[in-house]
């Protein structure tokens, strides 16, 4: 079996350096390899591992640059015509942003995508990195369609999430989440592999580059809420909702989707499960002009008006 493995940095390319602090200094990215070849021997004999580092930094610092940097490496890796599997190393904190953009570019892609992170670094026995790392090469091997992302969450079961479907991490929570459980499989406490049912493919979104994404205007739902002043250059907006589904509805909503009206600005509801039955709401959302995207995640909805900017 013959992966390209490219590295990004991340907590699963970092240690502990002096001070305490973290970071993905000199060849510490690369230990992934060397601590899955020392545990699994036998299997590591049978890979043959090609490694790419188009960047090295931690994921808090993302940006549209680096995105760019690391879809023209998956794009030379597959383009090369001979790997099995592309296996990305990421740091967690912003891990649903990059999967969500590699699997809106690669949707149509024969090679399968598996994205892993860590919770810790490597050597913090609290780690799950190198599980995830070891799974995510079983995943590949199944063939498995599309950009996933391999994750073992405090349960001790390992899932395997589309790309466009995970949810943001909660606050001081490591465990990550599709959305309404809606996995591709798990592996158990045991290794045994279950199809969880959703495998359908994400929609291709054309790749013409990542503009600075300063034009989305993106809300998040809080009692309260004071919304900002609308400019003519404004693309989109994201207004995400609570819970269930839902916003307040107040004279500053209605002026707020009023002055977006009058620029021409689309205003898009996100965090909702049906768009056509729950709280009353919801009727007044569409008198407004706001148009309910059901069933998606958030953080998709944002990468791929990101890309269409």
């Amino acid at each position: 079996m013959r992966l390209a493995v490219i590295l990004t940095g991340g907590t699963i390319g970092s240690k502990i350096q002096e001070g305490g602090w973290i970071s993905p200094k000199g060849e510490t990215p690369y230990e992934i390899i060397g601590r899955f070849k020392k545990q699994y021997p036998v299997k590591a004999a049978k890979i043959q591992f090609d490694c790419f580092m188009p960047y090295k930094i931690l994921s808090e610092n993302l940006n549209g640059t680096y995105l760019e940097l690391l879809i023209e490496q998956v794009q030379a890796c597959v383009a090369e015509g001979s790997y099995e599997g592309i296996l990305i190393c990421h740091g967690t904190d912003t891990l649903q942003y990059t999967a969500a953009i590699l699997d809106y570019v690669f949707s149509d892609c024969s090679t399968p995508i598996a994205l892993v992170s860590s919770n810790y670094p490597l050597e913090d026995s609290r780690a799950n990195g190198l599980m995830n790392f070891y799974y995510a090469i079983e995943t590949l091997s199944k063939k498995v369609t599309g950009t996933v992302v391999v994750y073992r969450n405090s349960d001790g079961r390992t899932y395997v999430h589309r790309g466009t479907r995970l949810l943001a991490h909660q606050t001081f929570e490591d465990n990550l989440y599709s959305i309404r459980q809606s996995y591709i499989g798990v592996y158990d406490e045991k290794g045994n592999w279950t199809y969880a049912g959703d495998e359908e493919r994400t929609d291709p979104v054309p790749y013409n580059g990542l503009k600075q994404p300063d034009t989305i205007c993106w809300i998040r739902a809080y009692p309260g809420l004071i919304y900002p002043e609308l400019k003519p250059e404004t693309k989109a907006v994201i207004l995400e909702s609570y819970h269930s589904g839902t916003i307040g509805i107040d004279e500053s909503l209605k002026a707020f989707t009023t002055k977006a009206k009058a620029l021409q600005i689309p205003v898009y509801l996100v965090g909702a499960v049906s768009d056509r039955e729950g709280y009353e709401t919801m009727k007044n959302y569409k008198e407004m002009g706001i148009q309910v995207i059901a069933n998606e995640a958030p953080i998709a909805v944002y990468c791929r008006l990101w890309l269409e900017l």
